[in-house]
């Protein structure tokens, strides 16, 4: 049994240390509303892919007067404690039946949204605005039997969408903390 959990451990250790190891793809996506110009950043990892909102940007979703624009690392600290939590924040599954997505399930489908603002206390909180991934099949339709081009709108405005059920979700993180709260499902239309 010992030689199990040494072997196992070896494993987890190997997973960690590449999953550590891996290279981001980044590239700056550049936006504008008014007179206001802003750079967000594509981030892509193993497990994930989003876009860090400038603290330049204005909208719904990072309304704070006490924003800033989270780095590459802070955004990893979130996505830790968000693969860590999902499971149990998540465990009465809201508006994830029929043929919605369990989101602890799927988690690497959501492409995400990072807005990066300071709470009352000074502690950094990222907002996740978490969609679901259209380079799947449905994707694939849209662009060769409809003539579709990828959408890149997610890439330099936050997603705002009613209903859509666990397609469509989103979540805080406190970084000082390591904690999720605000977990929010869309409603079934």
């Amino acid at each position: 049994m010992t030689q199990q959990i040494k072997i196992s451990t070896i494993l987890i250790l190997g997973f960690l240390i590449f999953d550590s190891c891996s290279v981001y793809r980044t590239e700056t996506c550049i936006g504008k509303i008014g007179n206001v110009d802003y750079q967000n950043t594509y981030i892509k990892k193993n497990r994930y892919e989003g876009v860090i909102f400038s603290k330049d940007y204005i909208g719904l979703m990072n309304s704070s007067e006490k924003k800033f624009t989270p780095t590459a690392m802070e955004i990893d600290s979130a996505e830790i404690v968000l693969r860590q939590g999902i499971k149990e924040i998540n465990r009465n599954r809201p508006n994830q039946f029929d043929n919605c997505p369990v989101i602890h399930r799927k988690l690497e489908k959501y492409r995400r949204q990072y807005f990066g603002y300071i709470d009352s206390n000074g502690d950094k909180i990222i907002f996740i605005n978490c969609f679901w991934d259209k380079n799947g099949i449905y994707g694939f339709i849209d662009k060769v039997f409809y003539k579709e081009p990828e959408d890149i709108k997610w890439k330099t405005e936050e997603m705002y969408v009613l209903d859509g059920c666990s397609y469509y979700w989103s979540i805080k993180v406190n970084l000082k903390k390591k904690i999720l709260f605000d977990f929010g499902v869309n409603g079934i239309g």
